[in-house]
């Protein structure tokens, strides 16, 4: 939840749904009288060509048809993502993973969500996993290009999102010069200010929508809540969810049905969320300490409680 109380003289909003979630934008004083335009333009971009329910021939799609030892080259944006998660996937030893799209296939998110429950396509024997150990793409950052090397396809799911508001609150900072600002993809958002404006987040809870089990104070971060109700479907006598553990190819349990991480990048929280879905909670601080030195996080177990914690104090 977000306070949206902000004065129209000064702030100028927007909001349209993409991406399967709503994108609501919040500018102060911005210097490009088209940033509406160009921010709407950037995230269309990514749903044409990042989204894997537009079929085979959009970027991502032509990216995983590559056969073992082609190279393709790609836009910038999407390689930059791609070594990103990739980063990703390394400090964390696997448990997060981009390279999931087949067994998040296996287990019926074939369509996108909300999908019919008699829709799924019966395999039966979950796609191996890629080696913890190597990536299955060769990345040559001089040529922007990546070479297959090995099998796995990409889905980026969550972290193309976060890249996605992350990419927009930089252009609208950097470029646009807007003194303050919040961009918020679908609970992965990012803030700024001059530091009079101070935002206020709040943190619905899981089971309660109207219910805030926190609100949090931040003029400049990220924030990212995560969690394994809202995305969750039944195949067979299995309840299954979007959030996959890496390492093993399954949908995480770990008892905790919501993660909210605030970090000074939405990749860092994005990812940090996901982590508490995946790890036992007894490992999270150090999981996240792989990631960066400053995270708070919002935990929400499955029975209902409410576990908070931090590496490091945010400003």
């Amino acid at each position: 939840m977000i306070d949206k109380q902000v004065d129209p003289d000064t702030f100028e909003t927007l909001t349209f749904d993409a991406l399967n979630t709503t994108f609501y934008f919040v500018i102060s004083k911005c210097k490009m009288s088209n940033w509406k335009d160009v921010i709407e333009g950037w995230v269309r971009y990514v749903e044409m060509e990042w989204s894997r329910f537009q079929g085979g021939d959009n970027e991502l799609g032509q990216l995983n048809n590559l056969e073992i030892g082609q190279k393709m080259n790609l836009s910038l944006p999407l390689y930059d993502v791609l070594q990103r998660a990739d980063d990703y996937r390394q400090k964390t030893n696997s448990s997060f993973s981009p390279y999931l799209l087949s067994q998040i296939q296996y287990h019926g998110y074939q369509l996108s969500f909300p999908f019919p429950m008699n829709g799924f396509v019966k395999e039966e024997v979950i796609p191996p996993l890629i080696d913890s150990k190597t990536s299955p793409f060769l990345f040559d950052p001089k040529q922007i290009t990546v070479t297959r090397t090995s099998e796995g396809k990409v889905d980026l799911g969550g972290i193309g999102k976060g890249y996605t508001v992350q990419a927009a609150a930089k252009w609208l900072k950097h470029i646009g010069g807007a003194s303050a600002g919040m961009v918020d993809g679908g609970g992965d958002m990012t803030v700024w200010s001059d530091g009079l404006k101070e935002w206020k987040i709040g943190v619905a809870h899981p089971l309660q929508k109207n219910r805030e089990i926190a609100q949090f104070r931040l003029k400049n971060g990220s924030i990212a809540t995560s969690n394994v109700i809202y995305r969750s479907w039944t195949k067979g006598n299995e309840v299954k969810h979007h959030i996959l553990n890496g390492k093993t190819g399954f949908p995480a349990e770990n008892h905790i049905i919501q993660a909210t991480v605030i970090s000074e990048n939405c990749l860092d929280a994005e990812v940090g969320a996901k982590l508490c879905l995946i790890e036992e909670v007894k490992n999270i601080k150090s999981q996240l300490k792989k990631i960066s030195s400053a995270f708070t996080y919002l935990l929400v177990n499955d029975q209902g409680k409410v576990i908070s914690g931090r590496l490091e104090e945010l400003m």
